[in-house]
């Protein structure tokens, strides 16, 4: 995509200012006159469509997406036809094509079990369990969901992995599963202190509100509802928006507030009839017979039963669920033995190519290859060769996963050369604190750093982070920062043996979660 852009720029264009109609045209020029290779003309397929679906041209859109599918094969492009497919399927999911979307899940879960993307694999089970849940059937749902748990530490995406998270306490909520679901929201709560997502932020308020509305904490429950935020003019936030709207007559229908629960519900109706959403308008229908029948109007509740049924019948008739039965089922059990095989591979061929490699790895690489321009400390292409050597030589070692707290404030606020300043004075301080042989510093990537030390226990890596935490909250940050302060959250844990890599970043990672998640400026241990 970076080099398409290039060729807009030099061709003497701004990508960026042209919108609706006139974006249209522009990336059809584009794909005609400036991309000049089948992968630049199935991203501008693919921009196109995202066009068309903001000008509500949801078939126009479709077609785009399959025009960019004609250009690419496989295994060559195998990332980008797995990106345009995921799309592809979400539209015809919009546009009622179920069976159709389905079709693309399936081809889209072989194609990234045999090019080993975990991401797109999770997002294709997802995107079935989400067809079974429109279905109504939430128990086969909650097991296509629970198909991920196995490799859940193999996600990337941290934003993917919160919505997967959401997906399941969902389910637990509709199953009545109050346990299973007050822990699960504990742990996206979490998750996204770091996924900086509103509308995912905005999902879990609503979940936990439902949960309260269950227990009959109904004054809580709108509370609860009142903290959402969400920025509007996307498909994502309109969604939230209706669900709040829902959930809150839900909310004031079960307190005994029926009048109020009665305008708030026919007001969100006015508004879900206009996003042609059948899952939506079938869940309203039904809260909206609930109200009316406790107001003694039993024909009003008699007509919104029978929109219910006609809805869940067109559903029941268009959502293929004999093909998300057992033997789909048994295909992605498969698939979860291949995807460990792969992650078992992809470990063992790591550790042969350094193997292979390691005697001339000095020689090959300079050291500004090794090393972030910014701070001086290590980078995560040095970081990957320095664990595939530990793992090699079954070198004990404990990670600690260091986050500098609220620095995008420090960037909006102060600019960003100020928090360029920050980042080096932090980078400063670790790696003079952490100067014995045994320690390894690594700018793993923004305001996020990574300490390996070597032969050492829990509790000495937990008094080192936490001599750490205090030399940064105790440093002299007026000159830098004027009257504001800075402060670190660490997350800390052990290698465990026979583990790969990814597990033991997880782990410190979900250590960094909880630090974050207790007010910031600490540690917390794994």
């Amino acid at each position: 995509m970076e080099g398409l852009l290039e060729k807009i720029s030099d061709a003497g264009f701004d990508a960026s200012s042209f919108s609706g109609e006139e974006a249209l045209v522009f990336w059809k020029h584009v794909r005609e006159h400036v991309a000049s290779t089948p992968q630049e003309k199935a991203q501008s397929y693919m921009i196109r469509a995202e066009f068309c679906t903001s000008l509500k041209q949801n078939r126009a859109s479709i077609k785009e997406l399959r025009e960019a599918l004609d250009l690419l094969t496989l295994p060559a492009d195998a990332e980008l036809i797995l990106d345009i497919r995921g799309v592809l399927a979400d539209r015809l999911v919009d546009h009622g094509e179920f069976g159709t979307a389905l079709s693309e899940y399936i081809t889209s879960s072989t194609i990234a079990v045999e090019s080993s993307n975990i991401d797109a694999y999770v997002r294709a089970v997802l995107g079935m369990g989400n067809l079974c849940d429109a279905y109504g059937d939430h128990s086969r749902a909650l097991r296509y969901y629970q198909k991920i748990d196995g490799i859940d530490h193999a996600i990337t995406s941290r934003s993917l992995r919160l919505r997967y998270k959401l997906y399941m306490l969902a389910c637990y909520i509709t199953l009545n599963k109050v346990n299973a679901a007050s822990e699960l929201i504990r742990e996206c709560e979490e998750l996204s202190i770091l996924v900086s997502d509103k509308v995912l932020a905005g999902q879990i308020l609503l979940y936990q509100s439902r949960l309260l509305r269950q227990q009959g904490l109904f004054d809580e429950a709108m509370k609860c509802l009142g903290r959402v935020q969400y920025a509007a003019g996307n498909i994502n936030s309109n969604w939230l928006s209706n669900m709040i709207r829902m959930e809150l007559g839900c909310c004031l229908n079960d307190a005994g507030k029926i009048h109020l629960a009665n305008w708030v519900l026919e007001s969100a109706y006015s508004r879900i009839k206009k996003e042609n959403s059948p899952v939506l308008n079938l869940r309203l229908c039904n809260a909206l017979a609930s109200v009316c029948e406790k107001q003694m109007n039993f024909k009003s509740a008699l007509d919104y039963q029978r929109i219910a049924y006609g809805i869940e019948s067109e559903l029941i008739k268009k959502i293929p669920i004999c093909e998300l039965g057992p033997n789909q089922l048994r295909r992605l059990s498969r698939f979860e033995l291949q995807l460990k095989l792969i992650l078992s591979e992809i470990e063992n061929r790591e550790l042969k190519e350094t193997t292979e490699h390691q005697k001339h790895a000095v020689e090959q690489l300079q050291h500004d290859v090794f090393t972030d321009p910014l701070t001086g400390l290590h980078n995560r292409r040095w970081l990957d060769v320095q664990l595939k050597d530990l793992l090699l030589h079954d070198i004990p070692f404990a990670l600690l996963v260091i986050d500098i707290d609220h620095f995008k404030s420090i960037n909006d606020e102060l600019s960003h050369l100020v928090g360029d300043k920050a980042i080096v004075s932090v980078s400063s301080e670790l790696s003079a604190y952490f100067s014995f042989s045994t320690a390894s510093c690594v700018r793993f990537g923004g305001e996020e750093f990574l300490v390996i030390l070597e032969h050492c226990e829990l509790e000495q890596a937990e008094t080192y982070a936490e001599n750490y935490r205090k030399r940064i909250f105790q440093y002299d940050w007026r000159k830098i920062l004027g009257e504001r302060g800075l402060t670190v959250s660490v997350g800390i844990t052990l290698h465990r043996e026979g583990e790969n890599t990814q597990r033991t970043f997880y782990r410190a990672d979900k250590a960094l979660y909880r630090a974050k998640a207790n007010g910031r400026n600490q540690t917390c241990c794994e």
